[in-house]
């Protein structure tokens, strides 16, 4: 486990930070998710000591404030300042963007004389955006999207540490020190996380009609990563033998090059692309400060073998390296896939997909840096306007009506409230406005998201946080490794990695025998000198941390 002083208040800060100050008057709490991880979006509290509640009173106070709208005491003068917001790419820019977008400015002009304009980047044009000196303000970021720690590192990023408590105390109060730090290069702020389900869940999801009603199963609310493998061979005898409401389940698992979701879940990443990290089995023994290759490493080793092994039983595509496309949230049919999400997604799943969705989580609760960094945004350390930006950012955290429209777009035309608060999604809605919800800002917030066929708990934040008492993390907490030492190795390293991966990701290649000649390949770019470099600078990280 994490450095035992630490985990309690940080789970108590959690819990109370965001029970309190996810909950403005009106409507009930929402969440965060991708399905990014998922990838690809609550009941009682358990009681804490007097000594641990001042940081929840305190959250308390400033929720109440929070239900309000945010707004500044002086009137609006002149024209509205333009202001430039780059966010991911859904797989396209939502058709109605341009009528959401101006029911946005009506609010955003209103209360700080701002506009926004909204683009929908992907990775590659998000970062060349940020190098080639393309005006923006604002800009989505995290550990797997426009990387974080590089782009900061890089000096694209404004630092926020005093201007978050001078201009904007609300939004600073609105999440924890700990998710705080989490947002932290080098000891000083970069971006605002977004209020989201801190802790990593990882998820099987589930075509609730063909497993429960064509094939008669059961489906858990938990289970194993392995667990899956009954389901997938009962949905292919199920094909093969013509079963009625069987036709798509020629591939049950059907994948693209990205692989399955969550599928390195069991770790604390320290460098995604060099794969390396400190798995969550090895919190509170002797292993747990040590950085390990995670491909060699069992908890991941399995999986891979796993995988080929349903692969060779005709449960996944074998076109899967080649498909940008697959599974669930990535824009094909699979009767069950994988990603990141929380108690209460699967209704956001099925309205992103059209598939009635059950989930079954088989991974976490984690907490790691990267889960902090799940989702976040930066402000342009060159913009002109670096405080209206953070108070835009204000806004979007504090302002629940305007975060509803921005996640779900016009009231009446794009969705509806349901007399629990919570919100449907019209035809047009899924149509013409589907944006990441989980990119843009508080995700817990927004009103909670319904769906036809699915049970809703318009309480869901309640759960997931309550859930956080049972988490797991390392003492990797807020550590950034730094890659200048090694960059030329990681870079050499990397190409090694995707050479192997898409091929190991999506069953389709042998663990066997592939892993080794990828350990050997990678050894002779440099991996264990960057992997003895990490593990320097995070002893160091400790030590200082240790006092």
């Amino acid at each position: 486990m994490m450095r035992r002083g630490l985990l309690l208040p940080l789970v108590v800060l959690l819990l109370a930070t965001t029970l309190f100050g996810c909950a403005p008057k009106a409507e009930p709490v929402v969440e965060q998710g991708a399905p990014e991880p998922a990838a690809q979006e609550t009941v009682a509290q358990p009681a804490a000591e007097e000594s641990e509640q001042e940081p929840a009173e305190e959250v308390a106070e400033t929720a109440e404030e929070e239900a309000e709208p945010a707004g500044e005491e002086a009137e609006p003068a002149g024209e509205p300042v333009e202001l430039i917001w780059i966010m991911g790419n859904p797989g396209q820019v939502p058709p109605d963007q341009a009528m959401v977008e101006e029911r946005l400015n009506e609010i955003s002009v209103a209360e700080l004389n701002v506009k926004v304009t909204t683009l929908y980047y992907d990775n590659e044009r998000t970062t060349l955006a940020l190098a080639s000196g393309e005006p923006w303000d604002m800009v989505f970021t995290c550990e797997w999207f426009n990387n974080f720690a590089t782009q900061a590192r890089t000096g694209y990023f404004a630092d926020l540490t005093d201007l978050l408590t001078t201009v904007t105390p609300e939004l600073y109060a609105t999440m924890p020190e700990v998710v705080w730090e989490g947002a932290k290069i080098d000891g000083r702020i970069m971006a605002i996380p977004v209020k989201k389900d801190y802790a990593a869940e990882i998820f099987w999801v589930f075509d609730q009609h063909f497993f429960e009603d064509v094939l008669g199963m059961t489906i858990p609310e938990t289970m194993s990563f392995f667990d899956i493998e009954e389901y997938l061979a009962a949905a292919k005898e199920a094909y093969e033998n013509g079963v009625e409401g069987a036709e798509n389940a020629q591939y049950p698992l059907y994948l693209g090059r990205g692989g399955v979701g969550g599928l390195t879940s069991e770790f604390d990443m320290i460098h995604r692309d060099v794969m390396l990290g400190i798995p969550y089995s090895a919190a509170g023994t002797d292993q747990a400060n040590k950085i390990e290759l995670v491909v060699e490493h069992p908890d991941l080793y399995d999986r891979l073998v796993a995988l080929h092994e349903w692969y060779k039983a005709g449960y996944i595509n074998p076109d899967a390296p080649t498909l940008d496309v697959g599974g669930g949230g990535l824009g094909a049919y699979s009767a069950v896939w994988a990603g990141q999400g929380f108690y209460g997604a699967d209704a956001i799943w099925t309205q992103q997909t059209g598939v009635v969705s059950k989930i079954s989580k088989f991974s976490g609760p984690y907490l790691s840096t990267a889960s902090i960094r799940g989702a976040m945004n930066a402000i342009n350390a060159d913009s002109p306007h670096i405080e209206l930006a953070l108070k835009y950012q204000e806004l979007v955290n504090t302002n629940r009506q305007y975060r509803d429209i921005l996640r779900y777009g016009v009231e009446g035309v794009h969705f509806n409230y349901l007399d629990d608060g919570t919100v449907i999604r019209t035809e047009q809605g899924r149509a013409g406005y589907m944006p990441w919800p989980f990119s843009q800002g508080s995700y817990s917030l927004s009103s909670v998201e319904a769906a036809e066929d699915v049970e809703v708990d318009p309480q869901m934040w309640d759960v997931i946080f309550d859930g956080y008492k049972d988490l797991v993390a390392t003492n990797a907490i807020g550590f950034a490794f730094d890659i200048t030492p090694v960059e030329d190795k990681i870079a050499a390293v990397q190409v090694v990695v995707d050479k192997y991966w898409e091929g190991l990701c999506t069953g389709v290649s042998d663990p066997a025998v592939e892993v080794p000649k990828m350990i050997e390949e990678m050894e002779a770019a440099g991996l264990r000198e960057i992997q003895q470099e990490a593990q320097q600078q995070f002893d160091a990280f400790l030590a200082q941390a240790a006092g």
